[in-house]
């Protein structure tokens, strides 16, 4: 079964192969310098699924521990996503779409406290990063354990990574609060810009949807050039409020 790619698309991911040819024909080194970061992933209803974020100085690839599906590669240079389906051989592409969060219709708090017990990682402290709306302090919708300046090439990638992501959703969004979309919906699934980035690398990450993850590990790693290519055989569409948009 296919799982949802964030709110709007639906894929599984898998580290692919042979199969895929060069986005692009420029030189470039057959390996690369990046990170590896190995999580556990929870969603209602499924079992816990193990997730890569492969991070490279340009790209960030995303993989699923499972048979079928698809990745999804992020390229930091073009500001794009492309969201890989080996199931319908196709490609979902999402371009940056700058926002501000001036028409999101509640706003949003941060509360950010320093985790004095917590066991340090790589000697550095741990801090608890939570998020609620205005006026509901004890509605949480988004908390996060996040480890103070830690990776600081990787979180910068990450976040405008996050930021084109959220740019897609709000492109879509009526910003209309009603039974299936709440408060935290808006703060936490659509004007997400990613700002914890700005303070350290999440270990740990919770949210309204009841989404939950945990970073069990990170490692530098050589990369191979071909990991971020995209089939160049494969139908290649974009979402729009309307429709499915195909491109060439």
């Amino acid at each position: 079964m296919l799982k949802q790619f964030y709110a709007f698309v639906s894929l599984s991911v898998l580290l692919s192969g042979s199969s895929l040819q060069a986005a692009e024909s420029v030189d470039v080194p057959a390996e690369l310098d990046g990170y590896g970061l190995y999580y556990i992933e929870r969603e209602p209803g499924i079992d816990e699924y193990e997730v890569k974020i492969t991070v490279s100085d340009r790209y960030v690839r995303v993989d699923e521990g499972t048979a079928d599906g698809g990745y999804i590669i992020y390229d930091d240079k073009e500001q794009v996503i492309y969201s890989v389906s080996h199931h319908d051989r196709s490609v979902l592409v999402i371009r940056a779409n700058p926002f501000t969060d001036e028409k999101i219709p509640v706003k949003a708090v941060v509360e950010y406290l320093e985790l004095a017990d917590a066991p340090k990682v790589d000697g550095r402290q741990i801090y608890n990063y939570r998020v609620h709306p205005v006026k509901s302090e004890d509605e949480t919708c988004t908390e996060l354990q996040l480890v103070e300046g830690l990776l600081p090439e990787v979180r910068t990638i990450l976040k405008r990574f996050q930021l084109v992501i959220s740019g897609q959703q709000v492109s879509l969004t009526d910003n209309v609060i009603d039974e299936m979309r709440d408060a935290c919906y808006y703060i936490d699934q659509i004007y997400n810009a990613g700002d914890y980035y700005d303070k350290g690398l999440p270990i740990q990450e919770w949210r309204s949807n009841e989404r939950s993850r945990i970073l069990t590990s990170y490692k530098k790693e050589k990369l191979k050039q071909r990991l971020f290519d995209i089939p160049q055989d494969y139908r290649q569409f974009s979402i729009d409020k309307d429709s499915r948009t195909p491109l060439g």
